[in-house]
């Protein structure tokens, strides 16, 4: 297999040779690794990158096309590339979920929210990733906060005015103020 070009490994990939891949990761692994440094942040550890760069090169394998004009370095380079970039932009989403959702009061009102959140995500993947992190979420802000908080969360996000919220609730707008205080404190501790 060592003697193999890239893209007699390919054909090889395609009939199910395990063998064929593994000699393949290692001529690329130093590839995936280059690429991984600049995806590293606090969300992703090294390992999960590495882990989407095989994917990557994995799926350049059974989609590459020699008779187009790139080499299958590039294609693969490129295919790596855009599954870490998958991965980044699904870990940012998942950190920056907090600022864009709320949790709703009851398990109507939670379903509701979330098709309204997941509905406009087409990628199966994406939407799997969406609902896990705002399942995650919603557990999270019923165990931290207290159903007062909940309820002035709820219907902050849903536009209400400080105002509005504070006559929803029979409590002072200044009650409310401070209630999206302690959200806010406690989600930055939590996320």
């Amino acid at each position: 297999m060592e003697a193999c070009t890239d893209e007699q490994l390919v054909i090889w990939i395609r009939q199910d040779c395990a063998e064929a891949f593994v000699e393949l990761a290692k001529r690329y692994m130093s590839l995936i690794q280059a690429k991984a440094s600049t995806f590293c942040n606090g969300d992703l550890e090294a390992d999960d990158l590495y882990q989407e760069g095989l994917l990557g090169l994995f799926r350049a394998a059974k989609s590459y096309d020699g008779e187009k004009n790139a080499s299958f370095r590039t294609y693969a380079g490129v295919c790596i590339a855009r599954r870490m970039i998958t991965a980044h932009r699904a870990s940012v989403r998942k950190r920056d979920l907090p600022a864009h959702i709320c949790v709703s009061l009851n398990d109507t009102e939670y379903q509701d929210l979330e098709k309204d959140i997941c509905s406009p995500v087409s990628d199966p993947e994406s939407l799997l990733i969406a609902r896990e992190a705002f399942q995650t979420l919603h557990t999270r802000l019923q165990n931290q906060l207290t159903p007062l908080e909940q309820k002035v969360l709820f219907l902050h996000v849903r536009g209400c005015r400080y105002s509005t919220i504070a006559r929803k609730l029979g409590i002072s707008s200044k009650s409310v103020d401070n209630a999206l205080q302690r959200v806010r404190r406690k989600m930055r501790e939590f996320c």
